[in-house]
Parts: C-alpha cells; structure tokens; sequence
C-alpha cells in the first residue's frame, strides 16, 4: 500500500533554470516500535532511472544532497512491512524540502484478512493436508512467509482443485514479495473458484504495488461487485483512485470504507489528503480532528497533531458544524 502524506508546504514553481535541493526525510513505524534505523531509501526518476540509495539513521532520519528540480519517486523498504512507493516532486527555489514516509506492518489488517473461517472446502481435505494447510496459516501469522509459501505449495500439489490453497498461497506471495508467484496462484484459484473476491481484491493490491492503477481499478470492482461490504475493498479502490487523480471517486470510496468499518481512523488521514489535493483545507482539517477524536495515541497521531498545528498558525479552521 501507498504512503500517508500531508500535502502542505511550497507549491512548485515552472522554471528552465535547474536547482538542487536537499530532501530531507522522516521514515516512521507503527507506535512503540524503536528499530527505526537501518530502512533501505531508494530514490529514482520519473522513468525509473536510480539516482541515490541511503538507509535510515537510528532515528529514521535520511536525506538526499543536490537533488535537481524535477519529479522522483522514493522506494522505502523494510523486512516485515510493506514497501512503500512515494512520489516526489521537488520544487525550483526550495533549497531544503522535507518528506515524511509512514511504513506500515504486513501483519496489520489493510492487507485484508482473507477468510477467517474453516471453510467445507477446508474441512474435506485429508486429514495430512489439512495439517499442512493449517501450519501454512499459522506461518502467516507469524510472517513466516517462506515457510508458508513451502506448506501450501505441498496443499496444491495433493489437492490441485483446492482453490482457497491457491488464494492463500497467492497472499503468501504478494507478502513476500514474489508477485509473479502471487499472480500465478491467484489465477488459479480464480480459474478453480470465480467468485472469490478476495482473489480479485488481493489482485487489485498486486497491480496497485505495480503501478498498474486502472488494472487496479478493474480488479478490485470486480472483487466488489462479488462483496460489496469489504472494507478493505473500498479502502484499496479508494487508494487507487487518488493515485489515478481521480479525488471524486476517491473521497466516495474512502467515505464507503468509513461506513463499513467506523474504527479504523486512518481512512480520515486518506481524505485529508483528498481534500488537501482539491484544496479544501477547513474539510482536510476537520478530517485530521477526526482521525484523532478516534485514535488519539495512534502511530500518526503526533505528526497529525503537528499538521494540525501548521495549519492553525496558517490561519485554516474546520468548516462551521
């Protein structure tokens, strides 16, 4: 999934003259983790050209010399969190532009929780692979991703018509970051069973991680129209609307996944920056007050806080109730 950003600052200015900025930036975790340290940042052109590599200090500091005017994309990673594609635009007479990168545990619920429940499917199986297929959940719990990925290879292989092996293992996959596996495993379970929409929605995440936004698009309103009440498919199809600039779309989405499921306070921080891109900062500003009322320690809460700040002292209010 797609950074948390807050879109305040300088806007850029069009020039023909190059210049260079220092982009200095802040990777942080989920509240109470300290091994902030040690973060792979990889910064590159629009094209996909490397320009610079770093890592993060103890403090999840990095920063970038002499960067030229123009639009970059940063790649943060971090063994046990989802990698993060962020783009950049440093702006012509900035001669210091910060960034901030919130990197966000496999484990945690925005990669969707898949079924929950023992399924007939489940329950047929001999008694040996049902073992195996249970030692693969259990992996994934834990982020054994390997280990995983080796128990539902041993399930498909003894049960080759067992289409919920192949949704997992596609999960499995996509976690560890072997996404030509994953789409190879989610095929097939969708070829076996078509009206997984896990299958769909999981897909939708694939092609997003990609960069392939109208794939996305596709996949996760099919896995919705299969399940129109994931939460994590409007989430997801939320995110991939704001990546396709359409903000509409994106802001209907967010509001659908809010009514789902009213306890996840981070889809307020998404329309924040929905808002900020439409350039209604009292609507952003109510939603951050939003995000608080609701996770006043959370792992963003003290960034939201100081955002909230900045734009007090810049004179925005929430809109009259």
């Amino acid at each position: 999934m797609g950074a948390l950003i807050f879109f305040l600052g300088v806007a850029p200015v069009p020039c023909a003259v190059q210049q260079s900025t220092r982009v200095v930036g802040q990777v942080n975790l989920p509240s109470g983790a300290t091994e902030t340290g040690g973060v792979s940042v990889n910064i590159y052109t629009s094209s996909r050209n490397l320009v610079d590599s770093t890592v993060t200090d103890t403090r999840g500091h990095f920063y970038f010399m002499g960067v030229p005017t123009g639009d970059y994309r940063l790649v943060v990673s971090k063994p046990g969190h989802l990698t993060v594609e962020q783009e950049l635009k440093v702006s012509y007479g900035v001669p210091e532009q910060g960034v901030t990168v919130f990197l966000t545990p496999q484990s945690t619920r925005t990669m969707g929780e898949g079924n929950a429940t023992v399924t007939a499917a489940e329950l047929a199986l001999p008694s040996k692979v049902r073992k195996e297929f249970e030692d693969a959940k259990k992996a994934v719990k834990k982020e054994e991703y390997d280990a995983a990925i080796r128990h539902l290879k041993a399930v498909t292989e003894a049960e080759p018509q067992f289409a919920l092996g192949f949704e997992v293992l596609g999960v499995a996959c996509l976690r560890a970051r072997k996404e030509s596996e994953a789409e190879q495993a989610f095929e097939r379970a969708l070829k076996l069973e078509p009206k997984q929409s896990e299958c769909y929605i999981q897909m939708g995440l694939l092609r997003y991680d990609q960069r392939r936004y109208d794939e996305s698009k596709d996949f996760l309103k099919s896995g919705l129209a299969i399940e129109p009440n994931s939460w994590f498919g409007h989430f997801q199809l939320g995110l991939t609307y704001f990546a396709l600039k359409d903000y509409s779309n994106s802001a209907d989405e967010f509001h659908r996944a809010e009514e789902l499921d009213p306890d996840f306070a981070e889809v307020h921080i998404r329309l924040a920056n929905v808002y900020l891109r439409c350039g209604n900062p009292a609507m952003a500003f109510a939603e951050f007050e939003s995000y608080l009322k609701k996770d006043p320690k959370g792992r963003f809460a003290a960034q939201v806080r100081e955002t909230l700040g900045e734009m007090r002292n810049a004179g925005t209010k929430p809109p009259p109730s």
